[in-house]
């Protein structure tokens, strides 16, 4: 009878184990964020995800079972950078129904608020995909020339962007239909992006970017800034690779440009004073020799 019992038990605890595994993959809620939801995908030992539009995230398991999740997040945004991102430790239910943990800026000096969120069903996808879930490509970067898918971004005209990226991260770049420019930081070596994006009829907002596959970038663009209330002025990007690199000039045709002290070499400023010097050393030597 022990023996019966004990295998019981055995076959319990074996069962217990195999049915509560860990899954990431699905539809959360966002409510400590901006509203709206989160998609997240594992992939191998990361985890990659949207939240509300807003912003994008990445964490690895830290640890054997799989159901705590580290990492960081990026959000669209202007000024200083660090207001736009910062860390999450976030840990999965034992019914993988929600999971709980806590999110703070780099700016707030270790502020922690909670983040606690629990999955959706249908019609939101049990299964969201890669690109739902702005998985980067691997090896892809977010510069170049592009044009904008119109039909899947929700818009009347197509329009060409050129993205660019200086030698201190920061990413700039110029658009058409409507004219306008984005400006920002790189991420993981400019396969993401988040900034803001400006155009010329005076609107502005914050923005997403990141690239999901050899020949597409995708993202969000939020009219204004982040807030709950702004949610049903945001949409899709989908920009379509033409060319894998962008000049500089295209980049900066619309707006202020790169700012001046982080154009590095590009800085033309000593090469012209160098030429100015040198013809009116010649002038002089022509008028005393």
């Amino acid at each position: 009878m022990r023996v019966l019992l004990f295998a019981l038990l055995v076959i319990a605890v074996v069962y217990g184990q195999s049915s509560t595994t860990a899954d990431w993959h699905g539809t959360w809620t966002a409510n400590d964020r901006y509203g709206g939801v989160t998609y997240l995908c594992p992939v191998g030992n990361r985890v990659y995800g949207v939240y509300s539009q807003a912003g994008f995230l990445e964490g690895n398991f830290t640890t054997p079972d799989k159901r705590t999740i580290e990492g960081n997040f990026f959000e669209g945004g202007r000024d200083d950078r660090n207001d736009w991102q910062g860390s999450f430790r976030i840990v999965l239910s034992e019914d993988n129904q929600s999971f709980d943990g806590f999110w703070t800026r780099v700016t707030e000096d270790g502020k922690e608020r909670r983040w606690h969120e629990t999955r959706l069903g249908a019609p939101h996808p049990s299964n969201p995909t890669n690109e739902q879930c702005m998985v980067p490509w691997p090896g892809q970067r977010i510069t170049g020339v592009y044009f904008r898918d119109a039909e899947r971004s929700g818009v009347n005209a197509p329009g060409e962007y050129h993205i660019c990226k200086s030698v201190y991260s920061q990413v700039y770049g110029s658009f058409d239909e409507p004219n306008g420019f984005l400006e920002g930081w790189s991420v993981r070596d400019t396969n993401g992006f988040h900034g803001y994006r400006y155009t010329n009829d005076g609107h502005g907002g914050a923005y997403i970017l990141r690239a999901t596959s050899p020949n597409e970038v995708r993202g969000f663009y939020w009219r204004g800034r982040l807030a709950e209330q702004n949610r049903g002025l945001v949409r899709e990007e989908v920009l379509v690779r033409s060319e894998f690199t962008a000049a500089i000039e295209q980049c900066e045709a619309n707006g202020p440009g790169f700012l001046r002290r982080l154009r590095g070499e590009r800085n033309s400023a000593t090469s012209t004073t160098l030429s100015v010097f040198a013809v009116l050393f010649a002038f002089v030597v022509v008028v005393l020799f």
